[in-house]
């Protein structure tokens, strides 16, 4: 059993009990009361935010720009054309004798021959047929093409998740003990028991991106080509190309007729002189041909509605969700003290709990008509100012608590 002289225990709070022998407290002094006082666990209510949604970007689709320009399109193909360069010439001028020189005898003296002289030889010369162009309708582009982009924005799925707001802690609680319990002192049929308090949890809804089909695949974009818009212009297009005849100019001659001694017969000396015939004839100094010259297209001018800048996709970064949670924070973890000097139940008497009530009335912890004794009203204000005081007696009149209060036992 315990020993009531010395060690007293206030029950009614039902946090400091005793479980040793007097000759288990260090110091202890007779006529003095003394305990081991549960102090509870301490904790700090913080704002916590918590991420709902994580951040994220999304695409942002930009239009493609446009602008006139002054363009050219093909009103004439181009084509070959051909270029006659006829035969050239050199004149050349001989004298071709026809009567020999010296004394002139009958005529029978002489034969008569013809000689043919070539003038001018046969030579190739060329006509050409132009090229043959048709009209045609062709179209030309007034509108480039270009390409529209759409994001389709992405999905979110509400899930459902669990936030710690409390952790676990363990506790003492003041049990009583089992029927059989013999004890001559009610108190002493009471136990301590530690019982663990899971962690609470706050449910809310956080955010899942599940991408533009459900299926994660982040923003979709499609993609919507447009084609270039034409309209039909006149074009000269080429039919036929330009093609050469090619014909033979005959070769122009001369005849000349001469007169020439005869076999045997031999011209007796004489001074009168020979007579000669003038031929001018034209040699071939150059044949004629054709030259190929490559006519370039013909261009025209139109307005046209130009891509100056593709349609292009640029990330916007979304920030992170979140939504504010209150939160119990464990800053000391409670438990029993050590041994402590307690006020004595003969102690306690009704002047002490005037003082005790008194002075909670004062700092605005205790309200209502005064006890006489230590009631419910008085216990309760005890408690609360040892918590809000962070005293560890938890409802025990222990001397810092008296002396919190500026009460001299």
């Amino acid at each position: 059993m315990i020993n009531r002289t010395l060690i007293v225990s206030l029950y009614w709070a039902m946090a400091c009990p005793i479980f040793a022998q007097p000759g288990e407290i260090p110091n202890a002094q007779p006529g003095k009361c003394y305990a081991k006082c549960f102090i509870p666990d301490k904790f700090e209510v913080v704002t916590d935010q918590i991420m709902i949604r994580p951040p994220s970007s999304e695409n942002v689709a930009v239009p493609a720009k446009f602008e006139m320009i002054t363009a050219y399109y093909v009103a004439k193909e181009a084509y070959t054309r051909l270029v006659v360069e006829p035969a050239e010439f050199e004149t050349v001028t001989e004298k071709i004798m026809v009567t020999p020189g010296g004394k002139r005898l009958p005529a029978s003296a002489y034969d008569t021959i013809r000689e043919t002289i070539l003038l001018k030889p046969a030579v190739k010369k060329y006509q050409v047929e132009e090229a043959v162009f048709e009209t045609v309708q062709a179209p030309v582009v007034v509108e480039e093409a270009y390409t529209i982009l759409e994001v389709i924005p992405q999905q979110y799925e509400q899930v459902l998740d669990r936030v710690e707001i409390k952790p676990a802690v363990t506790r003492w609680v003041r049990k009583k003990a089992e029927r059989d319990c013999l004890g001559a002192d009610p108190d002493d049929c009471f136990v301590w028991c530690m019982v663990e308090e899971p962690a609470q949890y706050q449910t809310l809804y956080k955010q899942v991106a599940r991408g533009c089909d459900g299926a994660g695949s982040g923003d979709c974009v499609r993609t919507t080509p447009v084609a270039a818009k034409t309209i039909n212009m006149p074009l000269l297009k080429l039919k036929s190309p330009a093609k050469a005849i090619e014909e033979v100019a005959l070769a122009e001659q001369q005849i000349i007729t001469k007169k020439v001694l005869k076999a045997g017969v031999v011209a007796p000396a004489g001074d009168e002189p020979a007579e000669y015939v003038t031929v001018t004839r034209q040699v071939l100094k150059k044949p004629a041909g054709i030259r190929e010259e490559l006519v370039p297209a013909e261009k025209k001018t139109i307005q046209r509605k130009a891509v100056m800048t593709p349609a292009t996709l640029v990330a916007d970064p979304l920030p992170a969700e979140f939504t504010p949670v209150l939160k119990r924070k464990l800053l000391r973890k409670g438990g029993f003290t050590e041994w402590r000097e307690i006020l004595c139940g003969e102690k306690i008497t009704g002047y002490t709990i005037n003082q005790i009530q008194d002075a909670l009335k004062a700092l605005g912890y205790y309200k209502g008509a005064p006890e006489t004794t230590l009631g419910p009203r008085t216990k309760t204000a005890i408690a609360q100012f040892q918590k809000e005081r962070d005293l560890p007696a938890d409802g025990n009149i222990d001397f810092e608590t008296l002396q919190a209060l500026g009460i001299r036992n």
